[in-house]
C-alpha cells in the first residue's frame, strides 16, 4: 500500500548512475550506500508470521520502505508476483492457518477494533493503491480472508513521498501499525527509527532546492 514518489527523483537516479562507479550496492539490500539503512536497523523479536506480497515493480524501487521490515524482522516472509500462480504456495497456506490481510476494503474492519485474536499470520500487499489493487483483484483467494483497515493510523512521516490518499502510509508503516495493534510486547519502534533514518539520508542527497520542498 506504499504510494510512489512522483516528481524531483530523476537527480537522484542520475546521482546513484554516476557514482555507481565509486561505490558499489550493499550486499545486503541492494542500494546505494548513501540511502542505505542497514546500520540503522535492530532486530525485532515478538512478531507474528507477516508475509509481504509485493508487486513486482516495487522490487527494484530504492525508494521503497519495505527493505526496513526485511532487515529488522528477519522471519518476515516477502513474495513477488501478481497473478494466483505466484502466489500458491500462500494460498494453499491461508486454507490450512488462520490468516488476515491488511488492505481496505468495503467489507474490510477496523484493525484498531476489529475480532483478530484469532489471526495467526498477516498479509500486506507492497505496491502503489493501484499495484496493490490489481493483486487483490487478481487473487480471489485474499477477498476469502478476513481484511482489515487502519482507523487510527499514525500520521505518515515518510514526507518525501507524494500520495493520492490521505491514509496513505509506507509498507513499513503499515507494518510498525499492524504490531503496535496485534503483538502486545513487540518494540516496532526500530521500524519508525530506520524509517527516520532513510527519510534524512534521502533529504541529505538533495539538492538544496529540491530539499526545500520536503521542508
Amino acid at each position: 500500500m506504499m504510494e510512489p514518489v512522483r516528481g524531483g527523483r530523476s537527480w537522484l537516479r542520475r546521482k546513484s548512475v554516476r557514482s555507481s562507479m565509486r561505490q558499489a550496492p550493499c550486499p545486503r539490500c541492494g542500494v546505494h550506500p548513501n540511502i542505505c539503512v542497514c546500520d540503522a536497523c535492530q532486530p525485532i523479536s515478538g512478531a507474528p508470521p507477516l508475509w509481504v506480497l509485493q508487486h513486482p515493480s516495487e522490487v527494484a524501487q530504492n525508494k521503497g520502505t519495505l527493505r526496513i521490515a526485511t532487515a529488522c524482522l528477519p522471519d518476515l516472509r516477502v513474495l513477488v508476483g501478481e497473478t494466483p500462480a505466484d502466489f500458491e504456495s500462500l494460498a494453499i497456506r491461508s486454507q490450512q492457518i488462520p490468516m488476515g490481510l491488511i488492505y481496505p476494503t468495503t467489507a474490510s474492519a477496523a484493525l484498531e477494533s476489529g475480532p483478530v485474536a484469532q489471526v495467526r499470520e498477516w498479509i500486506i500487499l507492497d505496491g502503489t493503491w493501484r499495484k496493490a489493487s490489481r493483486i487483490f483483484l487478481s487473487n480471489p483467494w485474499l477477498n476469502a480472508l478476513p481484511q482489515f483497515h487502519f482507523n487510527a493510523a499514525p500520521p505518515s512521516r515518510y514526507r518525501i513521498r507524494k500520495a493520492s490518499r490521505d491514509d496513505s502510509v509506507s509498507t513499513v508503516e503499515a507494518i510498525a501499525h499492524l504490531l503496535s495493534q496485534v503483538a502486545p510486547g513487540c518494540d516496532y519502534d526500530p521500524l519508525y527509527a530506520a524509517l527516520d533514518t532513510l527519510v534524512k539520508r534521502q533529504l541529505a542527497q538533495m539538492p538544496s532546492e529540491v530539499r526545500q520542498r520536503y521542508d
